[in-house]
């Protein structure tokens, strides 16, 4: 039974007019969930759940009783337990697969796990983006490093210039004198 079976099972006798004048949704959307044209977003199942008093765990899954308070129907149910752990070590095409079969499906689990992959995709191309970032700020220091050096070795150079310019100029000086002691 899909959310949609639910909701239909929930409506009763009444009208998906009437029904959505009770949840304060517009009929168009009732009858796409009901039709699973649509998956149910979290604040309809929130507000269906609080102005009916349904159980969410019944109106998500199927399981406990319809209502809040009521005592749980004798039918076996399946338990998350069922479900096996994940593996780490795991087939690519095999995830594929499943992720395709759930995306596929009529059920919340749909929504929930469409979120999750597009939540992940920006988290991948976010460290992604990050490790080419570091990479480029390692060049930049690396080329900051370089620079520094550079410019030491400027400021060495021109102190060095200076030096040979005053010794040049003296030699200039003490020739220029022995010229005029000769002369």
């Amino acid at each position: 039974m899909s959310i949609g079976d639910r909701l239909k099972a929930l409506r009763g006798d009444s009208s998906q007019g009437d029904f959505s004048q009770r949840i304060g949704f517009h009929k168009n959307t009732v009858g796409k969930y009901e039709r699973g044209e649509r998956t149910p977003d979290v604040d309809f199942l929130r507000t269906v759940c609080e102005r009916l008093s349904v159980s969410p765990d019944w109106l998500l899954w199927g399981q406990g009783p319809m209502r809040r308070g009521e005592s749980a129907p004798a039918a076996p149910q399946a338990t998350l337990l069922a479900v096996p752990p994940p593996e780490d070590d795991f087939k690519m095409t095999e995830m594929v697969t499943m992720t395709v079969e759930v995306l596929e499906s009529e059920t919340i689990y749909r929504t929930a796990l469409a979120s999750n992959i597009r939540a992940f995709h920006q988290a991948v191309r976010s460290e992604r983006t990050l490790a080419k970032l570091e990479e480029r700020v390692a060049v930049l220091e690396a080329r900051e490093d370089r620079m520094a050096q550079i410019e030491a070795r400027m400021e060495e150079l021109a102190k060095e210039n200076g030096e040979l310019k005053r010794r040049l100029e003296r030699q200039d000086e003490n020739a220029a004198k022995a010229v005029g002691a000769d002369g």
